[in-house]
């Protein structure tokens, strides 16, 4: 309908790249806004739910994200946050730990870490499902054992971090204490409660004697694979090992906080809380921080704000949040957030482009078709103009328009503010509009993405179609001169022009419907149906789409021997065997052999087997199936029977050496480890055995060992 009609695409990252974009995602079918992932309440788990449990002193995370809580009673126990269902895992009274206890999880084991110097196991480890004690410690190398903190290694749990003091001595009063420059470090267990390594830095030993518990609150842990981080709340500093033996960073907390616990996640980017009290030291707000692994802070969590007394991560980067005053433990997830345009702190994107060349002057533009998903409560705005000149005046300057918009040197709000007078009315969600008053050599055009919190447009594809063409051009010239009422008929018939494209579009790659590689789903049924195929889910896309792009060569074959054959093996995957009468006939005529011949085969010599291995015959649906292959395909007035080989071992059965039948070298009976039988042994007397009065030979059948 629209003959000379030519247009600008743009489809793939590279045609994007021409242009200027801000605070845009591109992937390689189209951009969006940016995105981010960013921590929001999950749920919070309230003391007023857990009815029956004394006030929460810890927490850690089991397997199944199941919660393991030590109360005030120091009763432990395993909660499930979805059902509210418990367990009690240790009653009080058992005496192996106090309710100043820490916990951790290994997988299915339970860690509990115990500085009480009154304590009977200090660093003991538990199976979460009955309670049993794998191994429990008091000292190392000599070294009385205080744990100051305990976890585990994220995700796979494998390995046991605890801080404890390094050097102790009798204080005055005759409590344990770490003297002054006393070092602090870090030990790492097995499972098995083997000592890996040990971790330690200059930064802490101490400045002042101090006694064990005046150090309890002070040291945090966390580790995920090759990383671990100590921080001393005190001091307000973060150290982080490597398990590569790397030097250790050493960094310190540059903001104002109380801060108390630290995790890692699978990004290795830290995160450390606030334990500060919201009405004490003008305290109003306290986040949980977070920094890179080099220490590099990056923003705060916003979507918690809370005391926060322990941080743990699960293997999914859910976050748990332990307040122990409240006894809360809120759980925080990853969900996806619309990132906000510098410029304007707003959930927005946009894009400049290059200049669209067509280097005719005078040209009128005419519509773009813009393919996009745009989802509620977002907005897709398109703006453009056109000249005949590539440079002009912007803001006072004489530049050019594309070096201008393309500039990642000048901010967008300043962009968008020195060029609102260049740009037409934005068009709303379009998807095909005509482009008004759009007339010269060049045109450029603005694209400004409106997201929501947690949704953004998406851009598939953009074309824009020169020079002006119209359904008005074939209408009387009446129709065409009338000023005042032309524009709008063009309008109005621009909705039948692009009715009138698509199905144009659409018989110009109709072939491709016909292409059995292009095709999916209901087409490729559809192009089975012309190959009588019905029964589409028996074969699936892949056998069907091999079966049409052979079918010509295949139906020259129909009926015969080697059209079944390569028929049954584009269903089964695998080539038949296939046995017609001529090929034993003259071994049937043997007297001897006659009757075993027609028990397998049948004496109709109008008749043929088709043998295939029970592998590729595996349900009664694939059975008809290949029965129906065989009867559409054999030779006319012949009979097809379908036999499936069974791994036989009598030898008038269908049993054929190589195929169905294997014969290997005899090979000895072992009992165990230690015992044995050779291929030569017979075992007789079934009711005699186990006796030690019938068939007992010394140095025959029996020995004394």
């Amino acid at each position: 309908m629209q003959d000379g009609q030519t247009f600008f695409s743009l489809n793939k990252p590279l045609d994007w790249e021409q242009g200027y974009e801000a605070n845009i995602h591109m992937q390689e079918h189209g951009f969006s806004i940016g995105q981010t992932e960013k921590y929001s309440i999950h749920r919070i788990v309230r003391t007023d739910e857990l009815e029956g449990i004394p006030t929460i002193c810890d927490m850690a995370v089991g397997p199944g994200r199941k919660l393991i809580l030590l109360d005030e009673a120091s009763n432990v126990w395993v909660y499930e946050d979805e059902s509210r269902h418990r367990e009690l895992l240790f009653r009080q009274g058992h005496h192996l730990f106090s309710n100043q206890a820490m916990l951790a999880s290994m997988s299915d084991l339970l860690v509990i870490a115990d500085a009480n110097p009154a304590s009977e196991r200090r660093l003991a480890v538990y199976a979460i499902s009955n309670g049993q004690t794998m191994w429990a410690l008091n000292e190392w190398d000599g070294l009385e054992l205080f744990p100051l903190s305990v976890n585990t290694k994220l995700a796979s749990a494998t390995t046991l971090y605890t801080t404890v003091p390094l050097d102790i001595s009798v204080g005055m009063n005759g409590n344990p204490e770490v003297p002054q420059g006393g070092r602090i470090g870090i030990i790492a267990w097995n499972a098995a409660g083997e000592v890996m390594q040990v971790y330690e830095h200059e930064a802490h030993r101490l400045e002042a004697a101090s006694e064990i518990t005046a150090l309890h609150s002070r040291y945090f842990t966390a580790a995920a694979e090759g990383t671990l981080a100590l921080l001393d709340a005190k001091l307000r500093t973060v150290t982080i090992f490597h398990e590569d033996g790397r030097d250790p960073l050493h960094f310190k907390l540059e903001q104002e906080g109380r801060f108390a616990g630290i995790s890692i996640d699978t990004n290795h980017n830290l995160f450390i809380g606030d334990s500060g009290y919201a009405q004490q030291e003008g305290v109003t707000e306290r986040f949980i921080l977070k920094y890179r692994g080099n220490g590099e802070q990056m923003d705060k969590v916003t979507g918690f704000r809370g005391r926060t007394d322990k941080l743990l991560h699960d293997g999914r980067n859910r976050l748990y949040v332990f307040d122990r005053i409240s006894g809360q433990i809120s759980m925080l997830d990853l969900r996806a957030r619309t990132m906000l345009l510098e410029d304007t702190q707003l959930p927005e994107a946009v894009y400049f482009s290059a200049e669209l060349d067509t280097t005719e002057t005078e040209l009128e533009w005419h519509k773009i078709r813009l393919e996009a998903d745009i989802p509620e409560e977002t907005q897709v705005r398109f703006s453009y103009f056109a000249s005949d000149e590539s440079e002009g005046l912007v803001d006072g300057d004489y530049v050019s328009y594309t070096s201008y918009f393309t500039d990642p040197g000048i901010p967008v709000h300043t962009k968008l503010t020195a060029t609102r007078d260049l740009w037409s009315e934005p068009i709303l969600n379009p998807k095909d509009a005509l482009l008004m008053n759009a007339r010269g050599r060049y045109l450029w055009f603005k694209i400004e993405l409106i997201g929501s919190e947690q949704k953004s447009p998406f851009i598939r594809k953009l074309r824009v179609y020169y020079p002006r063409t119209s359904l008005i051009a074939y209408l009387p010239p009446m129709y065409q001169q009338d000023a005042e009422h032309s524009p709008f008929l063009e309008r109005f018939l621009a909705m039948f022009s692009t009715f009138f494209d698509d199905m144009e579009d659409k018989i110009d790659h109709i072939s491709a419907h016909f292409d059995p590689d292009a095709v999916s789903g209901t087409y490729l049924e559809w192009l089975g149906r012309w190959l009588a195929i019905t029964d589409h889910e028996a074969w699936g896309e892949v056998k069907l789409r091999k079966l049409i792009k052979q079918a010509p060569e295949l139906y020259k074959l129909r009926g015969t021997r080697e059209g079944l054959i390569n028929m049954v093996k584009i269903y089964t995957g695998s080539e038949p065997f296939l046995l017609e009468y001529f090929q034993f006939k003259q071994m049937q005529e043997t007297s001897e052999l006659r009757q075993l011949f027609a028990q397998l085969y049948g004496d109709n010599p109008y008749c043929f087997c088709l043998m295939l291995k029970p592998e590729f015959v595996r349900t009664d649906a694939q059975r008809m199936t290949i029965e129906q292959i065989i009867e559409d395909h054999k030779p006319a007035y012949t009979e097809g029977k379908l036999i499936v080989l069974q791994p036989w071992m009598y030898a008038d059965m269908h049993t054929y050496l190589g195929i169905n039948t294997y014969l290997s070298e005899p090979t000895l009976l072992t009992l165990d480890q230690r015992s044995s039988m050779p291929y030569n042994t017979v075992l007789i007397d079934i009711d005699r055995d186990k006796r030690m009065d019938i068939h007992t030979r010394l140095g025959l059948d029996s020995e004394i060992e």
